[in-house]
């Protein structure tokens, strides 16, 4: 008997405890944040927004340039520079004195804006884009054309030549 008296007190406890509780008010607050990205790369298109850290041109040397498509993806409100370091080619294989052709130009054309020319640069480093900051997800594709000198493609032995264009985006100070 001792023992649904017990039950007894504990159950009438209980609903006095959620009795007293439907007077009063609880709050939460509930807070978070949405994390900044930064995805860069190559795109098959420019409309597609897939981007991949690898490329490959295979005609190069083209007189019309090889084109690579390119784009940034981000939610940061941070103000951002990109630059983009274009090795000149260089004879692969097994060649004593491995030839070089230079770069003779890059053009930049964003997707809505006119394509600029960047001048030869010896440090073969080009600063591509100033982005201003903006709020939300924001997608910049772009098409990045790289001349081989014509003339030296002309007069340079056969076979095959490799560059590498590395980007790199930073913090605009």
């Amino acid at each position: 008997m001792k023992k649904y008296l017990l039950v007894l007190y504990i159950l009438l406890f209980t609903f006095t405890l959620g009795a007293a509780s439907t007077t009063n008010s609880v709050s939460i607050t509930l807070t978070t944040s949405v994390p900044g990205y930064l995805y860069h790369g190559f795109l098959s298109s420019v409309s597609s927004t897939g981007v991949e850290s690898s490329a490959t041109v295979e005609d190069a040397f083209n007189p019309e340039g090889a084109v690579l498509k390119y784009g940034i993806k981000t939610n940061t409100g941070l103000p951002l520079i990109v630059h983009a370091t274009i090795q000149d080619f260089t004879q692969q294989g097994d060649v004593p004195q491995p030839a070089t052709i230079s770069i003779s130009k890059v053009d930049i054309d964003p997707e809505e804006g006119s394509s600029t020319t960047l001048p030869y640069n010896s440090a073969n480093t080009y600063q591509l884009l100033t982005l201003d900051p903006t709020s939300g997800t924001v997608f910049y594709p772009y098409t990045l054309t790289v001349y081989a000198n014509q003339t030296q493609v002309q007069n340079s032995p056969s076979g095959t030549y490799q560059s590498t264009v590395k980007i790199n985006i930073g913090i605009n100070d």
